[in-house]
């Protein structure tokens, strides 16, 4: 066998299995359940196999009940995010906790760019989900200085959650959940003098850091595709150290 040859069937194999039940040793990512079927359904949608191996209408069906949604328009504004939950155990009541611990029953900005991202790849029409509830309460999760946090109780800052809520504002049609111009000025602070990115300002650049960086000036729109073009305007990044 030829072991340059990618062995696609295989992968489909695999990604079925994933998408009828989670092997054993997923159990500690239970809470993470949305992120996991994202992974698999995409997986099999690159893979062309989707249509053939995947029930769309019930994974949108799941994917739907998953959203948090507040009791009355009044509470959009009591620093909550009313996006959706990691996964069903996400969604019990929370008890009470003195030890400081995060609580997990929460709707969080990463569990939310899956479920749109989710909900676009089986061909829901995003147009008929509370949006409004979601990017006005996502409001709630930007800092002073731009960047996001992925949950309302409090969590780490960097760029990946400024990717999910550029990605869900672009998903949604969107812009009022955020405020693009604290948000650009927050990831151009993040390009280290190496030239790519890191997760916050002063950090070491990597890989996934740039690419969220990256991607989030290009879905605000304050870069453009042919940025790469020997034609293309000066860029608010610099470029040529980014591609060194």
């Amino acid at each position: 066998m030829d072991l340059e040859l990618f062995e696609r069937d295989r992968h489909v194999t695999f990604l079925q299995m994933m998408y009828q039940l989670l092997p054993s040793p997923y159990q500690s990512q239970e809470i993470n359940r949305l992120t996991l079927a994202y992974f698999v359904i995409s997986g099999l949608d690159l893979l062309n196999s989707l249509d053939r191996l995947v029930d769309k209408d019930e994974v949108a069906t799941w994917v739907l009940s998953l959203q948090a949604h507040p009791r009355s328009t009044a509470e959009l504004n009591n620093g909550q995010f009313y996006g959706f939950h990691g996964s069903r155990a996400a969604q019990f009541p929370p008890e009470n906790n003195d030890n400081g611990a995060l609580n997990p029953s929460v709707s969080n900005l990463a569990s939310t760019y899956c479920a749109l991202a989710l909900l676009k790849i089986v061909g829901y029409n995003l147009s008929s989900i509370d949006s409004e509830s979601i990017l006005t309460s996502m409001r709630n999760l930007q800092q002073p200085d731009g960047s996001f946090m992925p949950i309302h109780t409090g969590a780490e800052t960097d760029l990946r959650f400024v990717y999910c809520a550029a990605a869900i504002c672009h998903m949604l049609g969107n812009w009022s959940g955020m405020d693009k111009e604290k948000a650009k000025e927050y990831i151009l602070k993040c390009q280290s003098y190496d030239g790519g990115f890191g997760l916050i300002p002063g950090s070491e650049s990597h890989g996934g850091a740039t690419y969220c960086g990256v991607t989030s000036l290009r879905l605000m729109g304050f870069i453009e595709d042919e940025i790469l073009s020997k034609n293309a305007p000066s860029s608010i990044i610099d470029v040529p150290l980014l591609l060194d």
